[in-house]
């Protein structure tokens, strides 16, 4: 019976078939089509035992797909602390992504992880929004707070020229609206020809596919954030 590829082993979080693959000759820094690695697919379906496995046998934690999707982003959307100390024990960096998806998520003790190790509060990804406008957007008041409280910038806007007030009002956010006003912020126009914005911007396909695998495809360049994200 042939093994499925190491993609969907991992996705699925079968070590077993994971470590046939890698005694087979798999890549364990192999690349699937979207730039993603065994090891981004085992800690975005929460599979901490395999993510362990795969860094201990030597899986490269700071490898991203072509969006600035990691491992540690795939942990702090999930809240799972402990394998995000395990990911910096290992040498996992903080991207400007991990703490905006954290906090869109509402996963406020990986916010707070994030912030203790460095995070910068006003980072930006390609439409120009922050942790505290994801936040804001989607209503986790205590995420807001605590941003607000570390120096998040309530007068950024992103290539719309929405705030976080501005998207908290929109989606009837009141609680969070009268913190971001307490803080400063005020109403600011949007553009009016406005520009479709993704709705995450770092994700990639939820589903495996397992037939757009080439192990020369991708490149390490190719995995760089520098070209969708900016940090200010």
């Amino acid at each position: 019976m042939e093994l499925p590829d190491i993609f969907r082993a991992a996705s699925s979080g079968d070590i077993n078939a994971v470590n046939e693959l890698l005694k087979s000759g798999a890549d364990i820094n192999g690349r699937a089509k979207n730039g993603s690695t065994a090891l981004i697919y085992a800690a975005q379906n929460d599979h901490a035992d395999l993510v362990k496995q795969l860094v201990e046998k030597g899986a490269d934690v700071n490898l991203a797909n072509k969006l600035g999707g990691t491992a540690l982003n795939r942990a702090a959307a999930n809240g799972n602390i402990s394998l995000m100390h395990f990911l910096f024990e290992n040498g996992a960096e903080i991207g400007p992504l991990a703490l905006i998806i954290a906090a869109r998520e509402g996963q406020f003790e990986a916010v707070k992880l994030l912030v203790e190790k460095g995070a910068d509060v006003n980072a930006t990804q390609a439409w120009g929004q922050t942790a505290l406008m994801q936040a804001a957007k989607e209503g986790h008041a205590l995420v807001v707070q605590y941003l607000l409280k570390h120096g998040a910038n309530v007068k950024l806007r992103d290539k719309n020229g929405k705030s976080a007030l501005t998207m908290a009002v929109d989606n009837d956010h009141t609680e969070v609206s009268l913190y971001l006003r307490r803080a400063g912020a005020v109403e600011v126009k949007e553009k009016k020809k406005p520009i479709p914005v993704a709705t995450d911007d770092d994700d990639d396909d939820d589903e495996v596919d397992t037939t757009s695998y080439d192990d020369n495809e991708i490149t390490p360049d190719d995995a760089d954030d520098d070209e969708i994200i900016k940090e200010d």
